[in-house]
């Protein structure tokens, strides 16, 4: 499969999460259980970024996004970073520059998201804010900061995904 042929639907399937996330972030001070929306829209966000980058290279698999269990499903998300953070799959700048304490932010959101997608209590973790901004930075990272594809060849989309993410981050802001 060709790149634009990933790389698109990544791209508006990380919109369209991002969407999600501003509209929900707008409302949690109202009304906290809006969370878990900002938690879904956030998390898929940050796989279809992460998606994205890796699907960006001519030397990109189609397994290079896939699950290594389960070869027909996308990979999770722990996977599909340590994939970014390796040479064999980016390369710098487009590799994600992370620390394990960003890492262990976006799982902490990302188990929060997963909790209440199956039905769980949905134990929000207090540094919730902090995990929502660290996945913004790691989502304007491979589609904003540097991203492996040619931005001009998304222009649209990118300029769509950047507003969102400013949005959210104004938001989060707000929220402390």
């Amino acid at each position: 499969m060709a790149a634009a042929d990933k790389i698109t639907p990544a791209l508006a399937g990380a919109l369209e999460a991002l969407k999600l996330a501003r509209r929900e972030v707008a409302e949690v001070e109202r009304d906290p259980e809006r969370w878990r929306w900002v938690s879904v829209g956030l998390v898929t966000a940050l796989k279809c970024a992460a998606i994205a980058a890796l699907s960006a290279y001519e030397t990109a698999n189609d397994a290079d996004t896939l699950d290594l269990k389960s070869p027909t499903k996308v990979a999770p998300l722990k996977l599909l970073l340590r994939r970014a953070r390796s040479d064999e799959f980016l390369l710098p700048p487009e590799q994600l520059p992370t620390t394990a304490r960003q890492i262990e932010a976006v799982l902490r959101l990302a188990a929060y998201r997963n909790d209440v997608l199956h039905g769980g209590a949905g134990d929000r973790a207090a540094s919730i804010v902090g995990d929502a901004n660290t996945c913004v930075i790691l989502i304007r990272h491979f589609l904003e900061v540097a991203p492996a594809f040619d931005p001009s060849d998304y222009a649209v989309h990118c300029a769509l995904v950047s507003d969102e993410l400013t949005a959210i981050e104004a938001a989060l802001r707000q929220l402390g």
